[in-house]
């Protein structure tokens, strides 16, 4: 029998087997010949959307909930670890209590975000996050609150995840593939970019809760973004409820709004 080491270094084998097997089952079935040619995009015309700054900011929200969540799925281990002395399968635990509410949760956002709308979703998971992350922001929390409030954070990105795309089909209800696949790839750039970010910070600062700073920051910065472009928006008399927009004007707008 393998050990408790032994068995957690066979994941990533196993992975690997299984993407393997997957990409030869899509090599197999997958049909050779599109059957529905001349729908493609140009590349060109794909990226068209990164001219507008709506586009950055959708991106820096799914950073939060997204980019985030991947960052931070990498780096609770070794924090339970250098934190609290926690064992390795300790650490997978208390880190997967983390990363599933975080990926079960997305369904229940977009119920939320289609009942109440995506802004009131944006402002709730904005609001607890920063102060889930003030919390941990806080050394030497006892390790029951810690993991209790990491939890409750993976919660908050959840739903948010499903509010940041809520936004897409109604600013841009004829182009939902290419602006959601380029809001999806710029705030998965997050998850590559935040660990070594959490690093510099961290050797900066000499703060052991660093890394909760950073995030307790860029979230900080994206509610701000949120809520003054919704303050514009209303002094400009449009209608910030989402089902009311304008969609015509906001595709000729260049402005960001």
């Amino acid at each position: 029998m393998f050990g408790a080491k032994g068995s957690w270094r066979l994941i990533p084998l196993i992975y690997t087997a299984l993407l393997i097997l997957l990409g030869i089952l899509t090599w197999i079935f997958v049909p050779r010949q599109d059957r529905t040619p001349g729908q493609a995009k140009p590349l060109a015309d794909m990226l068209e959307p990164l001219k507008e700054m709506r586009v950055w900011r959708f991106s820096l929200y799914y950073v939060v909930v997204f980019g985030a969540y991947v960052a931070l799925s990498s780096v609770l281990p070794t924090y339970y670890s250098d934190a609290y002395g926690v064992p390795l399968t300790a650490q997978a635990l208390l880190t997967a209590s983390y990363i599933f509410p975080a990926s079960l949760l997305r369904p229940v956002g977009g119920w939320a975000s289609d009942r109440w709308g995506a802004r009131r979703v944006m402002y709730l998971t904005f609001g607890l996050m920063l102060v889930l992350c003030g919390i941990l922001i806080v050394p030497g929390l006892p390790l029951a609150l810690f993991a209790t409030v990491v939890f409750l954070v993976g919660c908050a990105m959840g739903i948010g995840k499903a509010a940041v795309y809520k936004h897409i089909p109604e600013y841009y209800p004829t182009n939902v593939g290419s602006v959601g696949g380029l809001v999806g790839m710029l705030g998965g750039l997050g998850g590559f970019f935040l660990p070594p970010l959490f690093y510099y910070v961290k050797a900066a600062t000499g703060m052991q809760t660093a890394t909760f700073l950073v995030l307790f920051l860029i979230t900080l910065i994206s509610a701000i973004w949120m809520h003054l472009t919704i303050v514009r928006m209303k002094r400009q008399g449009i209608d910030t409820h989402e089902h009311a927009i304008d969609h015509s004007h906001i595709h000729r707008d260049p402005q960001e709004a």
